[in-house]
């Protein structure tokens, strides 16, 4: 089947260069002729072909991916349309291809001038490069450097780019922790938090589990060939969305937010246990420390309670039920849980 997909993709981008060459790029429709827009080249002198064609066949292919672009900023009608300022565009639409995703969005607010958007082929590479190696991809995983280029030094004229977590976010992540912090660890249990590939792959599998049931779990995990460090991809899914999600208690008749996406990403690797219990009167939820459970780093004395001064998140941030460790206002719930206090891509307080 994925055989049959990938020949009839390859067939609609031959018919595609056909109709290109038929048109002239820019032919007269009054002529019978079909017009087929013109994007430019990559630094290899590959023409663009437009986020439209991607999804001719990505939409069957990789469906999560492409509904987790639509979701995102990346892929969605925003702010910055097709007649901004071409600085703007050199990052918001810089193929000029946003106007092709329209058909996507009918139900949605167009603006007036014209859609802009960052499409598949600015960060993934020119398409026919992919297409003529397929099943190969030229840049299939973008990496740090892909994001840096807009994803740097924002332009402070904007207040929102040049301003808190959005300001010279290339340099502070390769000043983290998160740079580094692959090291010579390659041990799978350590890698699930050290390494970008393995947190990918179980990440989401070991969500919840303690130090004791990540030991289990990667006993007998082999190590994979190479390791690649904590980046933008390790936390951010397909077009930016964060590679959790959230959770929510059904209460009293209504859905009420325990933990946010935000959280629940930063915790599976600063591990936290809480135990959480429903304020009816305020339609929340209060939270305690679980002390039945152990971060993997975690340390306990010997009856059971956290050692404060370890280099995880739970002998700090949240209060026992006895009272020896206070804790901080931290609402588990909170979209911004954890960037209320941390720069994530720097990693610093």
């Amino acid at each position: 089947m994925r055989k049959s997909n990938r020949i009839s993709c390859l067939s609609a981008f031959l018919l595609f260069i056909s109709l290109t060459a038929c048109s002239g790029g820019g032919a007269d429709p009054a002529a019978g002729n079909i017009t087929i827009p013109v994007f430019s080249t990559d630094d290899q002198n590959v023409t663009y072909i437009g986020s439209d064609r991607c999804l001719t066949c990505h939409e069957t292919l990789t469906p999560d991916p492409v509904a987790s672009y639509f979701a995102s900023r990346h892929g969605r009608p925003g702010s910055v349309d097709a007649t901004a300022d071409p600085a703007c565009l050199s990052c918001h639409d810089p193929i000029g291809d946003g106007g092709t995703l329209a058909p996507w969005f009918r139900d949605l607010p167009l603006p007036a001038g014209g859609m802009a958007a960052v499409g598949c082929e600015n960060c993934h590479g020119a398409g026919p490069l992919h297409l003529a190696i397929i099943p190969d991809h030229p840049n299939p995983v973008p990496d740090f450097n892909v994001c840096g280029k807009c994803h740097g030094t924002l332009p402070a004229s904007v207040p929102e780019h040049g301003t808190g977590i959005s300001a010279n976010i290339l340099a502070a992540y390769q000043q983290s922790a998160h740079a580094t912090s692959l090291g010579t660890i390659d041990y799978p249990l350590c890698a699930r938090c050290h390494s970008d590939d393995v947190f990918r792959q179980y990440g989401a599998e070991t969500a919840g589990m303690d130090g004791e049931q990540l030991t289990a779990f990667f006993r007998d995990v082999e190590r994979l060939p190479a390791l690649s460090l904590i980046q933008c991809r390790t936390c951010h899914n397909h077009g930016g969305i964060l590679r959790a999600s959230a959770t929510t208690g059904a209460e009293n008749g209504q859905t009420v937010s325990k933990y946010s996406r935000q959280f629940n990403l930063c915790t599976a690797c600063h591990q936290v246990f809480l135990t959480a219990t429903f304020n009816p009167a305020s339609s929340t939820y209060s939270y305690l420390l679980d002390t039945s459970k152990t971060p993997y780093h975690g340390i306990t004395d010997l009856e059971g309670r956290p050692v404060q001064g370890v280099a995880v998140i739970w002998d700090t941030h949240f209060a026992t039920a006895d009272g020896s460790i206070a804790g901080y206002a931290v609402n588990p719930a909170a979209e911004q849980a954890c960037l209320g206090c941390h720069d994530p891509h720097g990693t610093t307080k």
